[in-house]
């Protein structure tokens, strides 16, 4: 049969196929794996290695159960915890060269070095000279490891440089150095059910966000059309999270957005178009929690990304026949757009960008899910940015900067806008400070404080204040122990207002 390179769930394959002759569904190693080899004083060596995927997972006897290591053909230690991809080689003799393989086995009892290519890892080396006869050769996972993070200490090395899985530079004391939710080694190794993240551009350094996008094809209200997100739409919303002023260990500024879109990704990929059984077609009963949109989730999002990535589907409408433009979970890691016979790419990047600040924490206020249409909050998880995108500031000081009027900049807000008191609002000092505004519209600039209503004449008069989005963004909830983003029970859900159009 054949062995995926990849993630099976529920027979979706991913990524590189290579045929194979087997009797059974057997473990392998992502292509690109190596096993490195460190000198550990003495003749002592240290192995590392990526973690291993056994393609039919999550079914029953499909796991990996523990990595064998052999030297010179004679199998040293045959049960190595799939935690930790590491172990230190003892017993060697002086001034010989020994050839040192790494294999993987299943739940089932399944054996990755049935696969030559794909199932052993190798490597030789060779100890330094000298008089030490050798004696019983073992390797043992090295027990250093006071982070918790699959990380040995020797590994992490601390100087904030990220050079491979051999010397990460992360912090030994730090499970998460970079503060993005998602443990050091499984950055630097794969995941101990071998979901590939080092191959995808994970950096232990540098945040990281993961998303996958499905998507429907459909014919309501105008035609034929397919909701498949685009280079256009997903390059525009994640240069947005590139240029974020958002520092990270390793000295770099702003997050890195690793998209599945179905695009190949290094050789891996997994969003793709998926069909709606349930009429009407192109439209999901229920909203991001519901039970339609489970189980499309439960058949076409790969078990071994929860935690780990966020899952979005592009689609027509929900709740069967909803103008709304999207859906999210607050804390959490599910959404949805839709945006129905709406194709704009702007309209759409911004969308997911404000869906996806939802999962992150963000609401419509910021911290606040009172307060929306501020003018003061100028970020796109504010409705009156969503799709006209934010503001130019001062640092643009072109015609239309700091007007509280959209310019199609697609950002977070990061919290540096006047405060308003709509009680005594100053035109003088609009949101930037010394650029006018008309709050009053009575056209011309008042030399007093004026009382207006700004945030969408929602009765009450207050004092409304900016707030730093990209500090506040938390990304924890998606690696919430596995339960699906839901933080402290089932996670509040947003959904969101209509396109202009509407």
């Amino acid at each position: 049969m054949k062995a995926s390179i990849g993630t099976a769930r529920r027979g979706k394959i991913v990524g590189l196929v290579v045929a194979v002759v087997a009797t059974a569904c057997t473990p392998v190693f992502w292509l690109g794996s190596s096993l490195e080899l460190e000198p550990a004083g003495g003749n002592d060596v240290r192995l590392v290695w990526e973690t291993a995927f056994d393609g039919e997972f999550p079914d029953p006897g499909h796991s990996i159960a523990a990595y064998e290591v052999s030297v010179d053909g004679a199998v040293v230690n045959a049960n190595i915890s799939k935690a930790d991809a590491d172990c230190t080689l003892t017993g060697l003799a002086s001034g010989t060269t020994y050839a040192i393989e790494v294999s993987a086995r299943s739940d089932s009892g399944e054996r990755s070095d049935s696969i030559p290519l794909l199932g052993i890892l190798s490597g030789n080396y060779t100890t330094p000279a000298g008089t030490d006869p050798g004696g019983s050769i073992t390797c043992v996972a090295d027990p250093n490891d006071p982070d918790g993070d699959r990380l040995p200490t020797w590994v992490e090395t601390n100087t904030g440089v990220f050079s491979g899985k051999t010397d990460s530079g992360t912090d030994p004391n730090n499970p998460d150095t970079d503060g993005d939710g998602i443990n050091d080694g499984d950055e630097v190794l794969g995941t101990v059910d071998g979901l590939p993240l080092p191959f995808v551009g994970a950096n232990p350094l540098k945040k990281n966000v993961f998303i996958e996008f499905d998507w429907f094809d459909d014919d309501q209200d105008c035609g034929a059309h397919s909701h498949a997100p685009n280079a256009t739409i997903v390059d525009r919303f994640t240069q947005a999270f590139a240029d974020a002023p958002v520092a990270n260990p390793d000295g770099s500024t702003g997050i890195d957005v690793i998209a599945d879109y179905g695009q190949v990704n290094n050789g891996f990929y997994d969003g793709s178009l998926i069909v709606d059984a349930i009429a009407p077609f192109g439209s999901i009963n229920g909203g991001v929690n519901g039970t339609e949109f489970g189980a499309l989730k439960d058949a076409n999002f790969a078990a071994n990304r929860e935690g780990y990535y966020h899952y979005a589907i592009m689609m027509h409408r929900y709740n069967t026949n909803s103008i709304s433009s999207g859906q999210a979970e607050v804390f959490g890691d599910d959404l949805l757009v839709s945006l129905y016979c709406n194709f704009n790419a702007d309209w759409l990047s911004n969308t997911i960008m404000h869906e996806l600040g939802h999962n992150l924490g963000l609401r419509h206020g910021g911290a606040s899910p009172v307060f929306n249409y501020k003018p003061n909050y100028n970020s796109v998880m504010n409705y009156e940015f969503q799709f006209s995108g934010v503001d130019k500031g001062l640092d643009d000081p072109t015609a239309g900067y700091c007007d509280a009027i959209g310019d199609q900049i697609l950002a977070y807000s990061d919290g540096s806008r006047n405060q308003l008191d709509e009680n005594a609002l100053l035109e003088t000092d609009g949101v930037c400070g010394g650029v006018d505004i008309d709050w009053n519209n009575n056209g011309s600039t008042d030399p007093g404080p004026v009382v207006v209503d700004l945030n969408d004449n929602d009765g009450q008069f207050s004092v409304l204040d900016d707030h730093d989005d990209w500090s506040f963004l938390d990304f924890g909830a998606v690696g919430n122990d596995g339960a699906d983003g839901a933080r402290l029970g089932p996670p509040q859900v947003i959904s969101e207002q209509p396109p202009p159009n509407q």
